[in-house]
């Protein structure tokens, strides 16, 4: 299917983004393989000093929003090339009311995603062809299946910093603890310098804009990676996905 070939390319291209960083720091070891979802649901985070697990399950209980997500890496250096980059963006509008429906752009891929019905673009939006809505691959392209492999495991790591506004919500700002940061550290040999923050909707508890990243330098060489989403245009009567009208059949 076209959607698996589309995400083992964004695979393959998160590795590199990883691979760009260990090699600009000097290190062979790889890079911290904890990050994963503890898979509990708190039931919210405003009120209360560490970050909940799970609050990314309530962005289902959104009626509507649009999202940006992106993983980058660099390197500089003197040898054998001044400078590599890597980037995977996702972008999209959900709708969870009254029907479920998506419009993704994911590496440049589209897709479309009507109730049962889905669709798949490779020239931009020129032509569709029907593909199956099932699959659950679709659904793992949303910043709520990312979110835990980034913020979960080390939900205990996060501290409020206090309410402030993000993309025109109100939230609780948290702070990743320097703890997270020396898990680089021990592991590339080298100082690190370590940013996670994530900023929680005070009405809904959903996560509205996060950011999980380093950057490193040793011997005349640096690199950084890092992970961030961000939900906009929440509830916004301008999140609309309907089915795509020049739709090709697949010959057969």
């Amino acid at each position: 299917m076209a959607l698996s070939g589309m995400k083992a390319r964004g695979l393959v291209a998160f590795g590199l983004a990883i691979g760009l960083v260990v090699a600009a720091c000097g290190s062979s070891s790889g890079t911290p393989n904890a990050l994963s979802s503890t898979g509990n649901n708190g039931a919210g985070a405003s009120g209360s000093s560490s970050l909940v697990s799970g609050l990314s399950s309530n962005l289902n209980s959104l009626t509507s929003y649009q999202f940006t997500e992106s993983i980058n890496g660099s390197s500089t250096g003197s040898a054998p090339t001044a400078a590599a980059t890597g980037s995977l963006q996702i972008t999209g509008t959900v709708v969870n009311q009254p029907t479920k429906s998506m419009a993704l752009d994911a590496y440049g891929v589209q897709y479309i995603v009507v109730g049962s019905q889905a669709w798949t673009s490779y020239d931009a939006g020129a032509t569709w062809t029907a593909i199956d809505a099932t699959d659950a691959t679709l659904t793992d392209l949303l910043p709520s299946n990312n979110y835990g492999d980034w913020f979960d495991a080390y939900a205990t790591d996060f501290t409020s910093q206090g309410n402030e506004m993000k993309n025109g919500v109100e939230c609780v700002h948290y702070k990743g603890n320097s703890s997270l940061g020396a898990i680089y550290q021990g592991i590339t040999g080298v100082t690190a310098s370590f940013d996670a923050e994530l900023w929680v909707a005070v009405n809904g508890n959903y996560p509205v804009s996060g950011v999980y990243g380093f950057s490193a330098s040793s011997g005349g060489q640096g690199g950084s990676f890092g992970y961030s989403f961000d939900i906009t245009h929440i509830n916004g009567s301008s999140n609309k996905v309907t089915p795509p009208a020049n739709v090709v059949a697949i010959p057969t």
